[in-house]
């Protein structure tokens, strides 16, 4: 039993905690195990619905037959009782004292009731209920043999915060509405419910907006993958080899219904009036350098801002918010305002003269924070005007605050900028770098990971995170609306590399942000995680697994400085179609390893090869290596080949080091 924060060992690992648990006695039998995964199987349980909660009725019986190869017939209801052999999701006679997320859920030895408030509430309570069966449950293919029950329990639970999000950057590194979609699955298994997508940068524009189409025509695209990456870490190239890739209207709209159908309300980011390079790309006559070259290749080099007052840009950004507000219902439109130190503003012939007339003297950084704060107003009113709410990174207050706009504090240490946005009646949300940046490192042993931005998130660090800053004043408490993870794609060019930086991290902010402060216990999380992990591997999200696969390794017996091949079997760690991630770390002496190539065989055979130079020392560059499997044969040999050559330190061939098969690339 769950009572007043503490778990007992039999309790049922539930990631996010929930408010209170007993356990009752015996189990729910859902189906019987199959022996053979075949042609589905009608089920005997029943889902029963009310009108209101049909659509969760519906979603979790499609989940149900994935895993478990048996067909649910979904069946309207008025019950407000339990029925026999049936799973009840209701809004009838509901619990008053939850709020619109919250749930009750009885598992007794013949029935399952889920009864909230709202619609979400009971998709929530379905959350619940998929983690008390076996992780097999969260198969994307039928799985046999599996005993498919769950332990009786009564559960009355609802979340600490309203928004529990997560941002992701599309922007650095491209990924297609599917690998999106596979995000927003997994951010409802673990009930959050925010997903800011974050897609205007400096690199590229990401959304179609149809009366600017030089907007994705252009400045979707770039040259290469950049940030040192492996080209072969993403798919999305056009004909002209350039990299990228952009979202059309009518895929914002799937993906914006999908979201909705897991109660997850999308906040899209605009930026503006800094990291608008891409955009100024396509469109230099509103921006605030008057050379701005028009040449892709210097996207990178070159960052450029909008100019406020010169004529048309204003009308540009309406038209383009105002297309953005069409495609996205949520109550917030981001406009980002981070990082913008646009002293070109204090020559700009049309900024110079709007600052005067405002009464900023253009005379530095000082008058950069008054201009943008003014921006940042006429933008929060446009928005407001149409009955949406602006919200930006900490920047936009560094002017003062905004009384139109809400808040996302980013800046750890500058915590200010949150008291002061909410004892001004304004809504926070909090997202400061040192707690949620999953861009960041997991450990500080850089060898088990792919690269990513200095800096450490350790996953205790974030889950100790407390949103709520503690100078705020009780009164304003409630203006904090809740935080949010922020994956930053620098250095995240793949499906892999992206659910592997957020997974496990994302399940402790989900503890963070639903579970009540006092009943959270990092020590009991880790333990419900060793169980919450075979869910993941059930539903093949990709994590940080600490234990790399060592398949070889290199010592000066074993190269030389003019090059030789070495091969390691990897016939056991092939398991599936797709792709294989090599890497090589240096684990002592002064020498290097330079690899020319690495490729991978089947029955003796070269079915992939990945040329690259790449060199191994205790900063490795580009020492990752990408290969891929089309079909996995089965009882066929897989072999690791790999040319390479010691260069160097004492001899050329002073070094030893580690040949890993990651899972992320």
């Amino acid at each position: 039993m769950l009572l007043a924060g503490k778990v007992c060992s039999a309790a049922p690992a539930l990631i996010p905690l929930p408010q209170s648990m007993q356990l009752g006695t015996g189990v729910f039998t859902l189906c019987p195990p199959q022996a053979v995964a075949g042609v589905p199987v009608k089920a005997t349980t029943k889902i029963l619905t009310d009108t209101t909660s049909k659509a969760t009725g519906q979603y979790l019986a499609a989940l149900l037959l994935k895993s478990t190869g048996y067909e649910f017939e979904v069946s309207a209801s008025t019950s407000a009782i339990a029925v026999k052999d049936a799973i009840l999701i209701t809004t009838v006679n509901s619990n008053a004292t939850l709020n619109s997320e919250g749930y009750e859920l009885t598992v007794s030895p013949d029935s399952v009731v889920i009864r909230a408030p709202t619609s979400a509430g009971g998709f929530y309570g379905v959350q619940t209920l998929l983690q008390l069966f076996p992780p097999q449950i969260y198969s994307v293919q039928p799985a046999i043999n599996v005993t498919w029950t769950a332990p009786c329990v009564f559960i009355q639970d609802q979340p600490r915060f309203a928004w529990r999000g997560f941002m992701l950057d599309v922007v650095r590194h491209f990924h297609d509405k599917q690998e999106v979609k596979d995000c927003l699955d997994t951010m409802a298994y673990h009930k959050l419910n925010t997903f800011h997508w974050h897609l205007v940068d400096d690199q590229a524009w990401r959304i179609q907006i149809l009366q600017y189409p030089r907007l994705t025509s252009v400045s979707a695209w770039r040259p290469s993958i950049d940030y040192g990456l492996n080209p072969r870490a993403t798919p999305y190239y056009d004909t002209n080899g350039n990299y990228g890739g952009f979202y059309t209207q009518d895929d914002i709209r799937e993906v914006v219904a999908y979201a909705a159908a897991r109660h997850i309300t999308i906040v899209p980011e605009v930026e503006m009036p800094g990291h608008s390079t891409a955009a100024l790309l396509a469109y230099p006559a509103v921006s605030a350098d008057t050379n701005f070259p028009i040449n892709l290749d210097v996207i990178n080099y070159h960052y450029d801002v909008y100019s406020p007052a010169t004529p048309g840009t204003f009308t540009f950004l309406q038209n383009v918010l105002t297309e953005v507000m069409g495609l996205f219902p949520g109550q917030y439109i981001h406009c980002g305002g981070d990082e913008v130190s646009s002293f070109i503003w204090n020559t700009n012939a049309y900024d110079s003269a709007q600052m005067q007339t405002l009464g900023i003297t253009p005379n530095g950084s000082a008058s950069v924070l008054q201009y943008q704060s003014w921006f940042s107003g006429q933008i929060a009113n446009f928005l407001a005007s149409k009955g949406r709410t602006m919200i930006g990174w900490t920047e936009i207050e560094y002017g003062g605050v905004l009384t139109n706009a809400a808040l996302m504090d980013w800046i750890n240490g500058s915590s200010s900028q949150a008291v002061n946005a909410a004892t001004n009646g304004r809504p926070v949300v909090m997202g400061l770098n040192a707690y949620t940046y999953m861009n960041y490192l997991s450990y500080t042993n850089q060898a088990v990971e792919p690269p990513s931005q200095s800096g450490t998130l350790q996953i205790d660090t974030m889950y100790n995170f407390e949103p709520v800053p503690t100078n705020l004043p009780a009164a304003y408490v409630t203006n904090i609306l809740g935080a949010q993870g922020q994956l930053w794609g620098e250095y995240v060019p793949s499906r892999l590399n992206m659910f592997f930086k957020l997974y496990p991290r994302l399940c402790a902010l989900s503890e963070v942000l639903w579970t009540p402060a006092a009943l959270k216990n990092y020590t009991n999380f880790q333990q419900r995680l060793v169980a919450h992990k075979q869910r993941l591997d059930s539903a093949r999200i990709n994590y940080d697994h600490t234990n790399l696969v060592q398949i070889g390794s290199w010592s000066s017996t074993t190269i030389n400085t003019n090059g030789v091949t070495n091969s390691w079997d990897v016939s056991s760690y092939v398991t599936n179609a797709g792709e294989v991630d090599i890497n090589f770390w240096r684990n002592t002496g002064n020498s290097s390893l330079n690899i020319n190539w690495v490729a991978l065989l089947e029955n003796g055979v070269e079915i992939d090869r990945d040329v690259h130079t790449g060199t191994a020392t205790t900063t490795p560059i580009i020492p990752i290596y990408i290969l891929h499997v089309p079909a996995r044969k089965r009882g066929a040999t897989y072999t690791i080949r790999a040319n390479m050559a010691g260069s160097g330190g004492t001899n050329g061939t002073n070094s030893t080091g580690t040949v890993y098969m990651p899972n992320w690339n």
